[in-house]
């Protein structure tokens, strides 16, 4: 499926906007190309083929191109096509022979569209409303590519949405130019060359000279009467004499052609085509492609015994056996009738037909003269026939789209065994390079498109989506249901307009149902969603009516990205800001109930002290840089009410200049900003807090000032950050105790994410072998464009235990290359996430993790839990949990973000604080009142048990934080580094770890566990420009960190691991880019680590037919993190008898020797 995303290039940059930029147009829809476009069928994700449902190009009308349906697309005075591709040379050629209307034509007359004066009006776009007559030459042309209409004017012919079987009867050789180009296999039914014509036993040919169009596509017939006309016949010409190179394009031969079919181990086909004699045959369809696709067998399929052990000898002969693996098998196309009566039910011909068909009404009158409508089923019979192969049935499926059938079903049997046979698949794109034009392309991502857009996860899909971001994080079923049936039949009360997909009938449902309007749900504590920072910036700013400067004309907040981890268009990933599915820690009642809050992902300790910073900024001195403020220009720092420097302040207070009593005046104070900020859910005990404080500033300082703190108290309360509300108990929530060590040796482990997948093939490379074979030649062949040259390497010393004595590391390297050959580095290759060990015929069956997507293996790299026996843990989580059951005194931190790697078991340890990578930003610094600390704790004050699940973690969180930034800020800002990290986000990332461990002291650490990341590791294009920039920031920051904790001496002490969700394809994707894998390399480094070694087995056969491989170049991991994490957290002093709590999976690997020792990994104390 992801092959249809091949072929896809930037539009050029816009002269006004991306001409000095390196990034180029990222706006405009991307552009086709289509020789890059991959040329084969396609599965859908329901079991079938993108382009079931569509007619077959071989069974649209003769003459299509006049048929009704046709359409036209103007190009004005330009004569090449765009949708298909004539050699360049054709602009400028002043000879080119154009397919000019006759005066009488039909289709000039349709296309000109004439005015009552006789001026044609020429419409971009034109569809023949009926069938047309041909005149004069056009009685001899199958096809039509551009037509000249006169006047200087030509339209290009768009032929109809159509697929071609990759299978057919009675190929035909054709020949591109002459005799040393390629050669190739043509269906004789297709238009798709032109014709080649000799006198007998001769070699040279020459086209017909009444031939009507350079660049002319007829079918074979044709091509044959043409020859016949000449009295010369088809051949297996040489060379075409009379006519220039560039006219030339794939031409008839006489010759025959066989299409035979590779089969490997899994089962997967790929096109071979056999002319009879040839030079040369394009890589893609010869032997040695491996351009191997998904087939539908109907049970077995050829196996060769090299292959798998229960082979079944190439289907007992039938097949030929290849030596490196796979059957090459002969094959007969069978087509055959699917109904001999009318269906029962729409859902019988939805699911018994794939072949579609052209609309009826273009055939020839009499074509199809009967039709019959049963079941809400029509089928129309050719004239004289009952049910046959070509009778057409129309159907309406539950989303009302109409489609029409063949009854037919064509299979591909095996030559020698028919019952090896399988479905012919169906392909938009022509193998043909010629042939394999931008409109197929174009209809082929139509398809996928529709596909996702109609299947049928994705009305339930969008509507959770839509929910969680409007209305409450967890909706019902029934909720979820009700706005997924308001999608697909777009009609929800009286909005919509009835059509699948109306998004007006979603958003309707969506703030209409129930769950969104009943307000007994305010008490139920489950109910509710976080308010996105940016969102609570949005409502501050609009409710209290911000008005810029004098000078100002934009309100712009500066580097909120890094400020609240949100911005407009700065999402780090496509999955936007947050996880769907992140849930809190197990120390919450919201993680306790395994709910889940997705804006919760960003709710850390240095995100929220900066949000409530930047928002009592603006709030006291408008938008400026005061005291963190969200804009980086000074204005007046002192809360006076002078904003004339300020980009933009807040008005509204001054609409309260009234003359009530105090008391009557701080009630309407409150309440209308309760209803602004909070929508009026502001409790009781909160409600009357705040109103006291306001009463107490009023005396002193004057509404204004009053105004002003009561709103910095309302942004701070569970009600404004949440849609709950809170049950107050009265009593503070406790302090976050200080720990206190115990005195063991300190020891710290410290997990890199590469977030995106990281292209960990070219992070270690085999570079001299010595065995079988060459193994650097083999992943040069293998990864083609995108293969580092063997001479940039940066040579690793030698190893025993793999397939080559010597491999190479990216020229990026350095840092990594002198680690591992001075004993401080090791790699695991050919590691990643598993569930049990399996093997390329099994792995779909054996793995639940969703394979592929960056967010299921993310998490799963993270949380080492397939089964969720350890649900809502980390396996970083699970190691401090079993180190604070030992008593000591272990802490865990996560730099940035949060992490699922990080979480432990309900009640054992204080969650995991998540630190801002640029240091520790003080909290309030210049509060509005003294005790101001003290009465925002009162307003998240602990709750009663109905209280709402939300608000009482956001309370809890924020009262935390609020505790551990004072301790932080305090120990922190005595601490500093010696080595100059680079100015990256992964070495600020490890410098502020650096900076935490230097503080254990104060801290009271046995140990800690630390999380970082770096993303941007998703390289589907120009992977090697973005791998060289990538891979040197991190072996910069990792050479920093190393030097770093030389020189504080506890380098012995700190194990840093990487991980990734997966590796990418070795196989390029055409577009200079690699795609989603699986298995990859990763390098464990520390003074501690046994280093100079590879651990695993690095794969032996970097081709599709290893048997570590799956499709283009996606290794299937020998190693699972299992065995990575074990090692680390016995050198982390675990006893061995925790292990199966830290690693819930260990059972599924009983192989004794599949674990690495320990010992081997780290030099143990």
């Amino acid at each position: 499926f992801a092959r249809l995303w091949t072929g896809f290039d930037y539009q050029q940059g816009r002269g006004n906007m991306e001409e000095n930029t390196w990034f180029g147009n990222r706006v405009d829809p991307m552009r086709i190309e289509a020789s890059w476009r991959d040329k084969f069928p396609k599965t859908d994700m329901t079991g079938g083929y993108i382009g079931d449902g569509y007619p077959l190009c071989v069974d649209l009308p003769a003459k299509m191109w006049l048929r009704r349906g046709a359409k036209y697309m103007l190009l004005g005075s330009k004569h090449t096509p765009e949708l298909m591709e004539d050699d360049p040379a054709f602009k400028n050629d002043l000879t080119l022979k154009h397919f000019v209307l006759d005066a009488g034509s039909k289709l000039k007359e349709a296309l000109c569209n004439a005015d009552s004066n006789g001026n044609c009006q020429y419409a971009m776009s034109v569809t023949l409303e009926s069938n047309l007559s041909c005149t004069g030459t056009e009685c001899d042309v199958d096809t039509a590519r551009v037509v000249d209409v006169g006047g200087g004017i030509y339209y290009e012919y768009v032929s109809p949405a159509c697929v071609e079987q990759a299978f057919y009867r009675n190929a035909k050789k054709i020949i591109y130019k002459d005799r040393m180009k390629d050669s190739s296999c043509a269906n004789p039914l297709l238009a798709y060359a032109s014709e080649a014509c000799c006198s007998v036993a001769d070699v040279a040919a020459y086209r017909n000279p009444d031939y009507v169009f350079d660049q002319e596509r007829v079918l074979f017939s044709t091509a044959g009467a043409r020859c016949a006309a000449m009295d010369k016949q088809l051949c297996d010409f040489n060379y075409i004499n009379d006519l220039d190179y560039h006219k030339k394009g794939y031409h008839w031969t006489s010759d025959s052609c066989k299409i035979q079919v590779k089969v490997n181990s899994a089962g997967e086909a790929a096109i071979m085509y056999k002319p009879n004699s040839y030079q040369h045959l394009h890589p893609h369809i010869d032997e040695n492609n491996r351009n191997y696709f998904k087939v539908y067998w109907d049970g077995d399929y050829p196996t060769n015994n090299m292959d798998v052990p229960d082979g079944n000898n190439c289907g007992n002969g039938a097949c030929t056996a290849l030596g490196t693996g796979g059957c090459i098998c002969d094959t007969n196309v069978v087509e055959s009738r699917v109904f001999s009566r009318m269906p029962s039910s729409v859902d019988e011909v939805l699911s018994k037909l794939t072949i579609g068909a052209y609309d009826t009404l273009a055939y020839d009158a009499g074509t199809y003269s009967e039709s019959v409508t049963e079941n809400d089923v029509t089928a129309y019979f050719k004239a004289g026939e009952g049910f046959t192969e070509d009778t057409i049935f129309e159907v309406t499926d539950k989303n009302r789209r109409s489609f029409r059938f063949k009854n037919s079903l064509e299979t591909v049997k095996v030559q020698g065994d028919s019952s090896l046979s399988f479905r012919n698949p169906p392909s938009f794109m022509s193998v043909l390079n010629t042939e394999s034009t931008a409109g197929k392309a174009a209809y082929e991502t139509d398809a996928a498109l529709d596909h996702y857009f109609y299947h049928d996860n994705t009305a339930p899909f969008l509507a959770l989506r839509m929910i969680q971001r409007m209305v409450t994080s967890n909706p019902s079923p029934g909720y979820i249901q009700a706005v997924a049936d308001a999608f697909t039949s777009g009609q929800y009360l009286d909005i919509g307009s009835g059509n699948y997909g109306d998004m007006a009938a979603m958003v309707a449902a969506v703030i209409s149902e129930p769950q969104a309007r009943d307000e007994t749900l305010e008490m139920d504590p489950f109910d509710g969603q976080f308010v996105e920072p940016l969102l609570q910036i949005t409502r501050l700013s609009r409710s209290l009516e911000i008005t810029p400067g004098d000078t100002v004309k934009l309100v712009y907040f500066d580097y909120l990205k890094d400020r609240i981890g949100q911005a407009p268009y700065q999402y780090d990933t496509v999955f936007s800001f947050f996880l769907p599915e992140y849930q809190p820690d197990g120390t919450t009642k919201v993680g306790q109930a395994t709910l889940v809050a997705p804006e919760a992902v960003a709710l850390d300790l240095p995100k929220t002290v900066q949000l409530m910073n930047g928002m009592f900024s603006l709030t006291k001195y408008g938008l400026n840089r005061c005291y963190g403020g969200f804009q980086n220009g000074w204005g007046s720092c002192s809360e006076n009410d002078d904003f004339s420097n300020s980009y933009a302040h807040l008005t509204h207070e001054m609409a309260w200049d009234k003359p009530e009593a105090g008391a009557l005046h701080g009630d309407s104070v409150v309440s209308e900003l309760s209803l602004l900020l909070t929508a009026g859910r502001l409790s009781t005990t909160n409600f009357d807090i705040i109103k006291n404080a306001y009463l107490e500033k009023l005396p002193v300082a004057g509404h204004a000032a009053a105004h002003r703190m009561a709103v910095q108290l309302i942004l701070t309360t569970p009600e404004f950050h949440t849609s709950q509300t809170t049950i107050s108990t009265g009593s503070a929530r406790p302090e976050p105790a200080e720990p206190v060590s115990t005195g063991v040796p300190y020891k710290a482990i410290v997990m890199v994410m590469l977030g995106g997948g990281a292209d960990s093939f070219n992070m270690l490379v085999p570079h001299t072998c010595t065995g079988a074979k060459d193994m650097y030649q083999e992943y040069n062949e293998v990864r083609g464009e995108v293969a580092l040259p063997k001479e940039d390497l940066i040579a690793l010393n030698d190893v025993t235990n793999q397939v080559c004595e010597k491999f190479g590391v990216h020229p990026q390297y350095t840092n990594v290359a002198s680690m591992f050959n001075n004993g401080e580095l090791s790699w695991f290759t050919n590691t990643g996430v598993l569930d049990k060990e399996t093997d390329k015929h099994n792995y779909w069956r054996d793995t639940t993790t969703q394979l592929f997507a960056h967010n299921w293996m993310q998490q799963a790299a993270q949380r080492i839990d397939p089964f969720k026996e350890a649900f809502g843990t980390g396996v970083l989580g699970r190691i401090r949990d079993a180190a604070t059951k030992q008593g000591r005194s272990v802490g865990a931190f996560s730099i940035d973000w949060s992490a699922a790697a990080t979480s432990g078991m309900p009640g054992v340890n204080p969650s995991a604080l998540i630190l801002n990578r640029n240091g520790v930003t003080k909290f309030n610094e210049n509060p509005s009142a003294d005790d101001m600390l003290y009465t925002i704790k009162q307003l998240n004050a602990d709750v009663e048990a109905e209280s709402g699940a939300f608000s009482d973690l956001w309370a809890d969180h924020f009262t935390n934080a609020l505790a551990n930034n004072e301790r932080l800020y305090n120990t922190l800002s005595t601490k500093t580094t010696q080595t100059n990290f680079p100015n990256e986000h992964l070495s600020r990332q490890l410098e502020m770890v650096a900076k935490m461990m230097d503080s254990r002291g104060e801290r009271g650490s046995d140990g800690d566990l630390f999380f970082c990341s770096k993303g941007g590791f998703d390289t589907h294009s120009m992977t090697l420009d973005n791998t060289f920039r990538l891979f040197g920031e991190l072996d910069a920051a990792y050479g920093a960190f190393r030097e770093e904790l030389v020189s504080k001496g506890i380098w012995d002490q700190v194990t840093l691991v990487t991980v990734s969700d997966f590796a990418r394809t070795l196989n390029p994707n055409g577009n200079l880019g690699v795609d989603h894998a699986w298995g990859g390399n990763y390098v464990i480094m520390g003074g501690a680590v046994k280093g100079g070694k590879i651990h695993g087995t690095y794969p032996d056969n970097l081709t599709d037919d290893g048997p570590r491989m799956l499709g283009r170049g996606r290794a299937i991991p020998e190693t699972g993190w299992e065995v990575v994490f074990k090692a680390t957290a016995e050198w982390f002093g675990v006893p061995s008898s925790d292990m199966p709590e830290i690693l819930p999976n260990m059972d599924s690997f009983p192989r004794a020797d599949y674990w690495i020792p320990a010992a081997d990994v780290f030099n143990m104390i």
